[in-house]
């Protein structure tokens, strides 16, 4: 289960547009921005960004269905991140995504209760 995240980025300004493009499919926005942070949460979990050296991490969202997933790659690509892995079932009830953002963090979309 995923609590919260804290992650260092190169680009702030340019990992903002990136995550706050690409989150936006899975309905998660933005609560808290300043000049050197950004925060995406939900009503118990949240990932802060800010500027720095980064460092390798691999961590998955949490998708509504398929469709979610796949909207997930497809903007992951359009805003700059590069594919680690095309949208796929990895199991009978896990079908997920890999993308690498800006940073080469490796981030994943996934569904499990695939029909």
């Amino acid at each position: 289960m995923l609590d919260h995240i804290d992650i260092k980025v190169r680009h702030l300004e340019q990992s903002k547009v990136f995550y706050r493009t690409l989150l936006a499919v899975l309905g998660i926005e933005a609560s808290y921005e300043d000049a050197s942070s950004i925060i995406f949460s939900d009503s118990k979990d949240y990932i802060w960004i800010g500027e720095g050296i980064p460092k390798r991490v691999h961590f998955a969202f949490s998708a509504k269905n398929m469709h979610e997933v796949n909207a997930f790659y497809q903007t992951g690509l359009a805003c700059g991140g590069k594919s680690a892995g095309e949208p796929s079932y990895q199991g009978d009830d896990y079908y997920s995504c890999y993308i690498l953002d800006l940073d080469n963090y490796l981030i994943e979309a996934v569904c499990r209760q695939v029909n």
